[in-house]
């Protein structure tokens, strides 16, 4: 009987802490950054975007389409990957599963083999669905904040080795 209890205490502690973790996930100074986050233009963390590929050998070229399709996204390419990449419904709370299949058409239009769907919201479990078979990769808010973070990462890393050895290019 002790050993139940122990087992269930152990369980209890073990809840608490992730609950502790997701609590830190998403601080203050976390709430603030995504406050940011959405309060910055779709085009410019497409941008951001684009570079964080770029550091990974991506090409990009504007993916053009019909007049309606203004907004057709980023066409990024290395080798035989061809990725889709579109900020969208920006100051959206929660995307639904349409916007995914929205971009899943345009994905075949472009010869895309994979998309990418980012907003500063979330994404209904429709949508999730819908994107893992489509082979669309969804960023939210809290993913997104996490990629820029990696970025300014991975900048300032590039750019002290590039102190370090000023020969690199």
């Amino acid at each position: 009987m002790a050993k139940q209890r122990d087992a269930g205490e152990d369980s209890a502690d073990r809840t608490g802490q992730i609950s502790g973790k997701r609590a830190q996930l998403l601080s203050a100074a976390a709430a603030d950054d995504l406050l940011a986050i959405s309060g910055m233009s779709s085009k410019d963390v497409a941008r951001f975007a684009v570079q964080a590929y770029q550091r990974q050998g991506y090409q990009w070229v504007e993916a053009g389409g019909s007049a309606a399709q203004s907004d057709a996204g980023i066409l990024l390419t290395k080798a035989t990957q061809r990725l889709l990449l579109q900020c969208k419904y920006w100051n959206t709370r929660k995307i639904a599963e349409m916007p995914v299949r929205e971009l899943y058409g345009m994905m075949a239009e472009h010869d895309a083999n994979a998309g990418m769907l980012i907003t500063s919201g979330s994404f209904t479990l429709e949508a999730s669905r819908f994107a893992g078979y489509g082979r669309i990769q969804l960023i939210d808010g809290p993913r997104l904040l996490a990629l820029l973070h990696e970025g300014e990462a991975a900048g300032a890393s590039g750019a002290s080795a590039t102190r370090a050895h000023p020969g690199a290019r």
